[in-house]
């Protein structure tokens, strides 16, 4: 089984393809990378393959490894974060506009799609933080108030939800127009803050 980091034959010789992963992430660990692809035998792996032990223990032909510098990934993650954040504020003017049109059903898909991006964009923070390289204390001294960029989300979310709940568009629409903006720019902030935080020596 050849497996190659990077383009570059490691000259492992694992039994199977957990070995193959797991000697293959120790030696990208060593580099200062982190595995961020993986392709077995010419085919994508995503998070059912590597779950299944089935998979796994199986040899394979060839075990293909992308490594990332994880400060640039991490960069990378909050900078689509943020951009992801300001495409939601989109949505929800433009679903908040159509409310007020008395459109609730072309409204309400944008309004999910939106919702389900901040459920994206704070999986991904959780995600991001988990890295320890910014850490909510290392933030905070950078004067980046991480846990009150959250604590107005949800406080928001609680409301949009309330209201949506009790199909009151007026009030969906009052506080997607007057509310959430605000909440979104302190993300967006936060997110851009993070990102030039993350490249940082600390």
């Amino acid at each position: 089984m050849r497996v190659l980091l990077d383009e570059i034959d490691t000259g492992l010789s694992p039994s199977n393809i957990a070995d193959a992963l797991a000697n293959a992430a120790a030696l990208a660990e060593r580099a200062g990378r982190m595995v961020v692809d993986v392709h077995v035998d010419g085919v994508h792996w995503g998070e059912e393959d590597f779950g299944s032990p089935a998979l796994v223990q199986r040899s394979a032909s060839e075990v293909r490894l992308t490594t990332a510098c994880p400060k640039e990934l991490l960069r990378e993650t909050f900078l689509h974060a943020a951009e992801a954040v300001l495409n939601a504020d989109e949505q929800q003017r433009a679903a908040a506009k159509l409310l007020q049109e008395d459109r609730a059903k072309d409204a309400y898909p944008a309004l999910l799609e939106a919702l389900n991006t901040w459920s994206q964009v704070q999986a991904a923070i959780a995600q991001g933080l988990s890295l320890n390289i910014v850490t909510r204390d290392r933030a905070l001294a950078a004067g980046i108030k991480i846990d009150d960029a959250l604590r107005s989300l949800e406080e928001r979310l609680q409301t949009l939800k309330l209201a949506m709940s009790r199909q009151d568009h007026v009030a969906v629409s009052d506080c997607l127009l007057y509310e959430f903006p605000m909440t979104t720019r302190l993300f967006a902030t936060m997110l851009a803050e993070c990102a030039n935080l993350s490249t940082q020596r600390g």
